[in-house]
């Protein structure tokens, strides 16, 4: 059975967001956190404190961090800052295909420059050696071209990475277009390390698919797909999707509701909480009622909000 593993999504993938995903759903080997960057200078503080999981909130996902650098003097303070918070284990980043990171040579923006990514993979090398931390790598084909995970290929190889996480499409391409699934099946074949696919996956099937077609494979990550079907690890971990109907919407305000509570506790003001809340419902709009999604959307008051979300308890469902 191949891991999964949740794919970090900037302002979704939050510290409460997993607490609250491994204690109602599960079926995750492990949470990627958004990346860690560099911001004036210094790591930025409000990514290193959502490291961690909200206190008061029950269990301990097993959560990755994940950086992202356009030379080995970021990389070198980014992973200093995550060791010095107790994790022993960090992705690099290669694979976000965002102009604001792609044109300060970060991301996708770093695929096309070997000697960088060396002198990166070095300094990986070297804390390996001295036991302080684990690493892989998610990346892309490219930014321009396939050509370019190639060139790349023999150096990461080289390097000690528990695996590498590859999504087979281009920086430039962003999510959209093609997944070019021969450039993914020739780097599955000359990768030496546990190759996890990354990509457009949506239901059990396709991992069921994956499992079958690749059998090599270490794993996959998803990323919008669990934030679209939140029970979608979980179910292939079952062996069917059979998280249907009441389960799944009484699951999902279950998960709601420890954000909620969060964000109440943290956050003042109806406009900030509103902020930090109604984000979570953006990639389940087909599992919702669309004119209660268009409420929750368009709810300026916490009063409006949590009366539009009223209306998926059971009790106010109407055949």
């Amino acid at each position: 059975m191949l891991k999964v593993l949740f794919a970090p999504l900037q302002g979704y993938t939050t510290g409460i967001y997993r607490a609250a995903h491994a204690k109602i759903f599960g079926g995750i080997e492990a949470y990627y956190a958004p990346f860690l960057r560099i911001e004036n200078g210094h790591p930025r503080e409000r990514d290193l404190r959502d490291l961690e999981t909200p206190a008061g909130v029950p269990g301990s996902p097993r959560v990755i961090p994940q950086v992202i650098a356009n030379s080995v003097e970021e990389f070198k303070v980014l992973a200093d800052a995550i060791l010095q918070k107790g994790f022993t284990e960090i992705d690099f980043n290669m694979g976000c295909p965002f102009p604001m990171q792609v044109n300060r040579h970060r991301g996708a923006g770093l695929l096309n420059d070997t000697r960088t990514v060396q002198e990166i993979m070095n300094e990986i090398a070297r804390l390996s050696a001295a036991g302080t931390a684990k690493f892989s790598v998610k990346m892309r084909l490219g930014q321009e071209s396939p050509d370019e995970a190639f060139a790349l290929l023999p150096i990461l190889n080289d390097t000690p990475l528990t695996h590498i996480t590859l999504h087979p499409r281009l920086g430039k391409q962003q999510y959209k277009g093609a997944i070019d699934i021969k450039s993914f099946e020739k780097f599955y074949s000359e990768c030496r390390h546990p190759l996890v696919y990354n990509g457009n996956i949506t239901d059990v099937s396709q991992i069921q698919e994956m499992e079958r077609r690749y059998p090599n494979l270490a794993g996959v990550m998803i990323g919008r797909g669990l934030l679209a079907q939140p029970s979608l690890a979980a179910e292939y971990k079952a062996g069917k999707a059979n998280i249907t109907g009441k389960e799944f919407t009484d699951k999902l305000l279950q998960i709601h509701q420890i954000i909620f509570e969060h964000a109440r506790q943290t956050f003042q003001g109806d406009s900030q909480i509103l902020a930090h809340v109604q984000s979570f419902w953006d990639y389940l709009e087909p599992s919702i009622p669309k004119m209660t999604f268009k409420r929750i959307k368009k709810a300026g008051k916490l009063s409006v909000y949590a009366d539009a979300v009223s209306t998926l308890l059971p009790e106010n469902q109407h055949e």
